[in-house]
């Protein structure tokens, strides 16, 4: 009989094949449960001693049921979907894959600030409807990307990566991230500057930030308001970050020039969803982070946290470090969030 329980739990049921060679040399059964309520996630996990979470909510009836449960981990950057107070409170280890598609993240950035920059889809529509048709460069301002501003909220792994890459492009970059050390900024030559200031001096908003409650709905009205009307905003952190009434708002009263979305509010997107209707956004599903190559290592990398954690170890990311209190002492290799 197997020692430990790992359980795997998303909208489908998957082979594994990768998490299971992060978990070689540990004693465990690993299975993979398609979940579409909070009854069935509760079922599938109840007896887990690890949780592999393709972001299902767990929420805190669902925390409250595990029975003796070590580790929930959430694929990717995120952890929105997890009641990590609870947890917590629980003696429950949370951890993410920090670094994970973060060159991914950062080029789908960089290629929505390009496309929206320089008119990308409406000349291709337009040529390929027979149409030589110069006019969407011509009745718009169109920015020369080289010695402009561009504005970073949350120098994290993507956002570092994005400020690599805004140098390269001859860019000025200015970085808003209450949490990040002087250090970082100056390591990446950027400029920390308050919220307010990024928003009025950047002509090209990139927004890296987790979804926590202080960022949700960080870009409202007020914010999008503060932004150059010339300004371009991008996002593939998190949807709720900005709000989308606000957005389309904003874009459709021309309060900025116009935006490059990877997430929303509500996935997947309703096919009314009033912001698909704009001329001014270039919208893409939520995928960002995919490669091959991404896919591929976030699984393996998502086994091997599973299998330091039920080795006695520690994950090498914890999202909630308070709760080294409330279990036993561990051995090494932790670093905090």
């Amino acid at each position: 009989m197997a020692r430990y329980r790992v359980v795997h739990i998303g909208p489908t049921a998957d082979p594994l094949t990768h998490e299971r060679q992060g978990l070689q040399g540990v004693d465990c059964e690993i299975s993979s449960v398609a979940c579409r309520s909070e009854g069935e996630i509760i079922e599938a996990v109840k007896e887990a001693d690890a949780i592999l979470n393709s972001n299902l909510p767990m929420t805190r009836p669902v925390i409250e049921a595990l029975s003796h449960c070590q580790l929930i981990i959430r694929y990717g950057h995120g952890y929105d979907t997890v009641d990590v107070v609870t947890a917590t409170e629980r003696g429950i280890m949370v951890a993410n894959i920090a670094g994970f598609a973060t060159e991914e993240v950062s080029n789908h950035a960089l290629m929505l600030l390009l496309a929206c920059s320089r008119k990308l889809v409406q000349l291709n529509a337009a040529l390929k409807a027979g149409r030589w048709d110069r006019s969407p460069m011509q009745s718009a301002r169109v920015g020369s990307i080289w010695g402009e501003t561009l504005g970073i909220v949350g120098l994290g792994h993507i956002g570092r990566a994005m400020a690599r890459k805004g140098h390269a492009l001859g860019m000025r970059v200015i970085v808003h991230d209450p949490y990040v050390y002087s250090w970082i900024a100056k390591e990446y030559d950027v400029a920390l500057v308050p919220f307010q200031q990024l928003l009025a001096e950047s002509d090209y908003v990139s927004v890296h930030c987790p979804l926590t409650k202080e960022t949700r709905h960080m870009f409202g009205e007020a914010q999008l308001r503060q932004m150059k009307p010339s300004a371009i905003l991008v996002t593939t952190a998190r949807g709720p970050v900005v709000d989308g009434k606000a957005l389309h708002k904003a874009l459709q009263e021309k309060w900025i020039a116009a935006a490059g979305v990877d997430v929303f509010e509500q996935e997947p997107t309703l096919p009314d969803d009033p912001l698909l209707k704009l001329d001014n956004i270039i919208c893409t599903p939520h995928m960002a982070s995919y490669s091959d190559a991404s896919t591929q290592g976030l699984r393996r990398r998502v086994g091997e946290e599973a299998a330091r954690v039920l080795k006695g170890g520690w994950p090498q990311v914890l999202v909630n470090p308070e709760v080294a209190g409330r279990i036993a002492p561990r051995g090494p290799s932790i670093r905090l969030y």
